[in-house]
């Protein structure tokens, strides 16, 4: 599993490929029960949950109704463990340490589109004060640029969603030989997301970005890489879990 030092008062983390998000694994090396371990069941969407006492109390039925169609996540409370999964897109965490809350967002391409980190940070401020300013993130383990192939369509709907893509885009001949044109767009998702961030006013030295390419690290699970037809890959999980504060 890969840690971060995101602050003295919480826990974040991303699981590689034996870990997964599998929570009998996942829960004892972080020292919780299972009870208290929650995921949002993620459809590409803008969506964003605050997890508190009362969602952890309620039947897992309900818990999995709610989370349903969910790509963030946000908490102030302690000792819970919250994540995103991910195999391929971008996960962001980010942590408020004057108001000890934080998020943990999937942002796919659909999802960086749609601004979910902006809207995150908007709902961390709403929710618990936050101020972008004060707090630490992280962009996470996936897919990287040169391996982020797309078409001219991807393409268009960040231009059309007003995203500023020369600098964050380049061209790469096309891996598939029997399509046109020879040569197709690539895009930094990681990059796009931390421009999210800088917009909201983290500060540039507070983030941290990692160098994985999922695509092309088989330590962890890769749906490019590895999901096609009816074979399905597996995923990692992103999250973090907030210590209690004495």
């Amino acid at each position: 599993m890969l840690y971060y030092n995101l602050g003295k008062d919480i826990v974040s983390f991303t699981t590689d490929r034996t870990v997964g998000r599998n929570p009998s694994i996942l829960c004892p090396l972080l020292g919780v029960s299972q009870e208290r371990f929650a995921r949002p069941h993620q459809t590409h969407t803008d969506r964003i949950y605050q997890i508190d006492e009362l969602f952890l109390a309620l039947p897992k039925e309900q818990k999995e109704a709610l989370l349903d169609g969910v790509d963030a996540v946000i908490s102030n409370v302690p000792e819970v463990v919250l994540g995103i999964s991910t195999a391929d897109c971008i996960p962001v965490l980010v942590y408020d340490e004057a108001h000890h809350a934080a998020a943990a967002i999937h942002a796919g391409w659909k999802g960086t589109v749609l601004r979910i980190v902006e809207k995150a940070m908007d709902a961390m401020t709403q929710a618990f004060g936050t101020e972008p300013a004060q707090c630490t993130a992280v962009i996470g383990p996936g897919i990287s640029q040169e391996s982020f192939e797309v078409g001219q369509e991807v393409l268009d709907r960040f231009t059309g969603a007003g995203f500023k893509m020369d600098d964050v885009t380049i061209w790469l001949p096309n891996t598939k030989k029997d399509e046109l044109p020879r040569e197709k767009p690539h895009i930094d998702l990681k990059e796009v997301n931390r421009r999210q961030l800088l917009a909201k006013g983290v500060e540039a030295q507070k983030i941290a970005v990692s160098s994985v390419d999922t695509y092309t690290d088989e330590r962890y699970f890769s749906a490019r890489r590895e999901q096609t037809g009816d074979v399905k890959c597996g995923r990692i999980l992103t999250g973090f879990m907030l210590k209690r504060r004495l």
